[in-house]
């Protein structure tokens, strides 16, 4: 298991790349102090979630998500070798499946 912020990624996005398209037009408008009101604003907006929301632990094997849940020490953040480790034993076992369906 591993956690995550709890946070959808697709809203993280959005604010930025509307502050970014505000930020051009702004800029194109000879507004600069406008322009970057508006793309610190959206850092400290972001940021601000990022703090104000807590963490989801999902599972490396079936990808269930578990919202709402106590994380501890033990739950450490995304790591690429593990999930590859079970991606591995994954493929692994549809490989044996497979063989065993042919015979």
């Amino acid at each position: 298991m591993y956690k995550k912020k709890d946070f959808p990624h697709w809203l993280g996005l959005s604010i930025l790349t509307v502050a970014c398209l505000v930020f051009f037009v702004a800029q194109n408008f000879y507004h600069p102090w406008l322009a970057w009101s508006v793309l610190i604003g959206s850092a400290l907006v972001d940021g601000g979630l990022y703090l104000c929301v807590g963490d989801a632990l999902v599972c490396y094997r079936c990808g269930a998500q578990y919202h709402g849940v106590e994380t501890s020490a033990l739950h450490q953040p995304f790591e690429l070798g593990v999930a590859e480790r079970y991606r591995q034993e994954r493929l692994r076992r549809e490989q044996l499946e497979r063989e065993r369906a042919k015979s």
